[in-house]
């Protein structure tokens, strides 16, 4: 053979080694000691910015750890948002979602920016009927026209409350007195007088008050008039019923 092949000479990084080693665990010992203290602590009121930014995660990524094994889940969401630790965050948004705590699920899919996981937990928390769940996840990924659909089948299905929480959370006025009106014309007082309110109709919200003097429920009838500004009814009731 013209060439004879030599082992490559790795004596020049084999002597690193043992430095390396010792200055990785050297940082991983920094971090154990550190962490009780920093539970104590509290999230909220640690600082580490005097550590470069690799141990600053470090540090944190270990509180959080420590945080999930003592059960202190918001802590632990919170130290992992820090650190932008993204599938530790949607590992827990899992966990929280198969045991359907939407609200905390989306807690952890909106630090992680995960778009797909928030509409999974949005479709399920509507199959589950969960409507603030369903509301907040649909919003935070901007599907205005799927909320709104969302809200007409709600209409369709009677369930008055949960349209009038989609259409005000999209601040569809229009809507929420559309069906701020079925509910009247279904003598849903309540639901009707909510829809108003919310959606600052106060005429009609008078017209509510109408109503229910002629029902003789003449508290109530205060309490709406007083919502709806009709002070000359409010005087009436007071000086005549004594109505407060």
């Amino acid at each position: 053979m013209l060439f004879e092949e030599r082992p490559a000479n790795t004596s020049h990084l084999t002597k690193h080694i043992p430095a390396l080693v010792k200055a990785y665990t050297k940082e991983e010992e920094t971090c154990e000691r550190m962490v009780p203290l920093l539970i104590k602590k509290g999230i909220d009121n640690i600082n580490l910015e005097m550590f470069s930014e690799d141990m600053q995660k470090s540090v944190l990524n270990a509180l959080a750890e420590e945080l999930v094994k003592k059960g202190r889940m918001q802590d632990a969401i919170k130290s992992f948002s820090r650190t932008g630790n993204q599938q530790r965050l949607v590992e827990i948004g899992d966990s929280y979602s198969a045991v359907s705590l939407f609200g905390n699920a989306i807690d952890c899919y909106e630090q992680a920016k995960n778009k797909p996981k928030l509409l999974e937990v949005g479709e399920r928390a509507l199959r589950d009927g969960k409507m603030t769940d369903a509301i907040r996840a649909l919003k935070l990924l901007g599907d205005d026209a799927k909320l709104t659909q969302v809200g007409d089948e709600c209409v369709k299905r009677e369930k008055y409350a949960n349209a009038i929480e989609v259409f005000s959370a999209l601040d569809n006025k229009s809507k929420v007195i559309a069906v701020g009106d079925t509910c009247l014309k279904a003598d849903q007082l309540q639901l009707a007088e909510r829809a108003y309110e919310l959606a600052g109709e106060y005429t009609k919200l008078n017209t509510i008050g109408d109503i229910l003097l002629k029902k003789e429920q003449l508290s109530e009838a205060a309490r709406v008039y007083k919502k709806s500004g009709n002070d000359t009814m409010l005087v009436f009731l007071r000086e005549n019923f004594q109505t407060e």
